[in-house]
């Protein structure tokens, strides 16, 4: 799958070299083809003439520019009467694929400038500084009064979605008010939940389930396990389980293990995923033996690290580490 993915990749970029290499190519002609005629204008026409002359072929060499276009990335590439609808991706490409001498050389001969930026406009340039200045102190305001965390802001994907929405819906919109939130959209969000798990459930059947357990604990230091389900490639949270002033034996775990493939059904069960720790690997043969369908595999991550501490133990490495720390003491 990685090769494939690899190889797709690379695929997508020669075409899109290649295409890139043709619109170069058929602007250049474009320019040398205007250079040429310009050059063969009569003096002796007067200066409106020539003008009108100039125009007239500017227009037609435009034309031809943008119909070709239209034959080759189909009806995404629209005129130079309207900059909105041309296609995003080929834009950028084209802009990328010329100097700033060729952009301006194209510009001074016709071919509108909305098409090759020298200099992209930022969101200031649109709005103003002021008013997204302002939009930032009001959203500042509001984490600072409510004690949210700033790093909120730089976590997950909703908190610019949420500024997105706000930004179509346009000036005067009123805000939910807390008894909204904490009542219809609530709920409209944990159906929403519901329904995403419920999809991934009816894959359970088709494609079987890796229940992966993992031990750790909290800020506390209270020992939890987690038990989570890969399937399909996604993953999703099962249960927590507080082992706080229990024994975490191998007979422990193996109960928690059978508790968690009853709820999600044996026959959609393929194998259980622990770390290496003694009682996990035992509470896995134990599990193998009374359902010998079922397959117990250690955590790859956790196999890694411990080779690693492994090969750090040896003495020829042990030496070479120690003599960079001295070294760094000395420094």
């Amino acid at each position: 799958m990685i090769r494939k993915h690899l190889q797709d990749s690379k695929t997508k970029r020669n075409i899109l070299k290649k295409k890139k290499e043709l619109v170069l190519e058929s602007i250049q002609q474009s320019v040398h083809g205007l250079e040429s005629e310009s050059s063969g204008e009569d003096v002796s026409e007067d200066i409106e003439t020539q003008q009108m002359r100039k125009a007239l072929k500017e227009s037609r060499n435009t034309r031809a520019f943008e119909e070709e276009m239209r034959n080759r990335y189909g009806q995404g590439f629209i005129g130079s009467s309207s900059s909105s609808g041309l296609n995003p991706c080929l834009k950028r490409d084209m802009h990328r694929s010329l100097s700033v001498k060729e952009k301006s050389k194209l510009s001074s001969k016709g071919i509108d400038s909305f098409m090759f930026p020298l200099k992209h406009k930022s969101i200031k340039n649109w709005f103003g500084e002021e008013k997204v200045k302002g939009v930032g102190k009001a959203i500042s305001k509001w984490f600072i009064y409510n004690d949210i965390p700033f790093n909120a802001a730089d976590s997950g994907p909703y908190y610019q979605s949420m500024i997105n929405t706000i930004a179509e819906a346009g000036p005067g919109i009123k805000s939910p008010s807390g008894r909204q939130i904490g009542g219809v959209f609530f709920e409209e969000e944990v159906d929403e939940i519901n329904g995403y798990l419920n999809a991934l459930k009816s894959k359970w059947a088709k494609y079987g389930c890796t229940i992966m357990c993992d031990g750790w604990s909290t800020r506390n230091k209270h020992p939890i396990i987690n038990f989570m389900i890969y399937c399909d490639l996604n993953m999703v949270f099962h249960s927590s389980v507080d082992c706080t002033n229990k024994s975490k034996t191998a007979d422990f775990i193996l109960s928690l293990m059978n508790k968690v493939i009853d709820e999600i059904g044996e026959e959609n069960v393929v194998q259980v995923v622990t770390d290496s720790e003694g009682a996990m690997k035992a509470a896995g043969a134990k599990l193998m033996m009374k359902r010998p369908h079922l397959f117990w595999s250690p955590y790859a991550a956790h196999c890694i690290d411990l080779i690693f501490e492994d090969v750090g133990k040896m003495q020829n490495l042990k030496n070479v580490r120690e003599s960079q720390a001295n070294h760094k003491f000395h420094l």
